[in-house]
């Protein structure tokens, strides 16, 4: 295999291809893309899908990624950390992209051989190829009537070579070519959040102000019911603004209420909060990091956000670069730049702390992992040895406790006086 690393040219040579790839392929056959618009409704109009959509998004653009060996590694980090292309910065790139993995399942990027762009992902559809795996990558231009004067949308296709383009896919039940959307599992809580807020906001609309119900023992014409109704829809129009037409009940008919159903009874708060909290279990975020107050558990659950859904997410990432990169060179994301995976600092201080004096590392591998920058001292490059180690710590091939000094010195005793003798000489 050669292949020029950061370059756009690119031959793959295999020695035996994939037996069962003709089978695949034809299983799976032409990949349309799938539509999003109901994704993108509900993204844009459903606030706690927004916010969890946004709450992941954000925590994937803020991590780098670290980029080692390889033969350039200052150039692809500049690619990935800083500058994909002349027109956009980082951040603006990622973020379109890590949306299109969330709304469509897929992220794409062309590669010029200078330059990294991201291209929208429910405009590229995917062509499968029976020796290798993909054939090419099909781009839908669409041009609309406005702006080039068409009557109807014209459509070109433009292909890319599987050299082209980085492809990031999320998992798919049906396809090996192209994910699915994250918001794919949330289509049934979605229609029924819509039925729940349309069925709120009607009941709003026909009860928030009661109708008229105009009774009379006097049997009216329907002339008169109608000259009446329209005064009073005249006269009253500002007052009643929003209630239903009033009601005549005229020839002594009287009316009775044959449901006790109100808008508290019917409890939206309760199942508008947990379909939010379904849908945010359905995505990944935790409920409690959308909730206002303060937490005691917060820190657990955004380790729990970051390690089953961020860090996935930007391995599907690192690993797509990898492979199209290809060489020796590792890309993960940097672990280091999230605060909410480190311990303290007294609990880090502590932990080299302990590694030092212990003889495991020297202080400079421990300022190292507490991301300062090495000591020039010759004496921090050391390993430490602790002095209550079994043996001499000057030579370590000197077994046994040091041999300590006899410093005991010869005692005089002196004779005590026997007190009870001259008391009884005396006596």
């Amino acid at each position: 295999m050669s292949d020029t690393f950061l370059g756009r040219t690119r031959a793959w040579v295999a020695e035996k291809l994939n037996p069962v790839q003709p089978s695949i392929a034809r299983d799976a056959g032409y990949q349309v893309p799938e539509t999003i618009v109901d994704y993108e409704r509900a993204y844009r109009d459903v606030e706690v899908i927004r916010r969890a959509v946004d709450i992941i998004i954000n925590a994937c653009a803020n991590v780098p990624l670290t980029i080692d060996g390889g033969a350039a590694p200052k150039k692809l980090n500049k690619l990935l950390n800083i500058t994909p292309n002349p027109f956009e910065d980082r951040n603006r790139i990622f973020r379109r992209s890590f949306l299109d993995f969330m709304l469509d399942g897929n992220a794409f990027f062309y590669y010029d051989g200078t330059s990294l762009y991201a291209l929208p992902a429910n405009e590229v559809a995917i062509q499968p190829d029976e020796k290798t795996f993909v054939k090419n990558y099909q781009y839908q231009l669409r041009s609309g009537s406005v702006l080039y004067g068409f009557d109807k949308p014209k459509v070109n296709n433009i292909n890319f070579d599987p050299d082209e383009i980085i492809h990031v896919k999320s998992d798919n039940e049906d396809s090996i070519f192209r994910g699915s959307s994250r918001l794919k599992p949330l289509r049934r809580l979605i229609e029924l959040y819509y039925a729940l807020t349309d069925f709120q906001r009607q009941f709003f609309k026909n009860n928030a102000i009661p109708g008229i119900v105009l009774q009379t023992d006097s049997v009216l014409s329907q002339k008169v019911k109608e000259r009446l109704l329209e005064a009073w829809r005249n006269t009253y129009s500002n007052v009643f603004q929003g209630a239903r037409s009033p009601a005549i009940l005229d020839g002594g008919l009287k009316i009775e209420k044959f449901s006790n159903i109100n808008f508290r009874e019917l409890d939206f708060e309760a199942s508008v909060d947990r379909l939010q909290q379904d849908m945010c279990k359905a995505l990944g975020v935790p409920y409690v990091l959308l909730k206002s107050g303060n937490n005691a558990n917060i820190e657990v659950n955004e380790r729990l956000l970051y390690n089953h859904v961020v860090l996935p997410i930007l391995h599907s990432y690192c690993s797509a670069f990898q492979l199209y990169f290809a060489g020796d060179v590792k890309i993960y994301p940097d672990k280091y730049a999230i605060s909410a995976l480190q311990p303290d600092n007294k609990t880090q201080a502590m932990y080299y702390t302990t590694l030092v004096n212990g003889g495991i590392i020297s202080p400079n591998e421990a300022r190292e992992g507490l991301r300062l920058s090495r000591s020039t001292d010759p004496e921090m490059d050391k390993i430490r040895v602790p002095q209550n180690i079994v043996g001499s710590a000057t030579d370590p091939s000197q077994g046994g406790r040091p041999v300590e000094e006899d410093r005991t010195e010869p005692t005089t005793v002196t004779p005590l006086e026997d007190t009870n003798t001259q008391g009884s000489t005396n006596g």
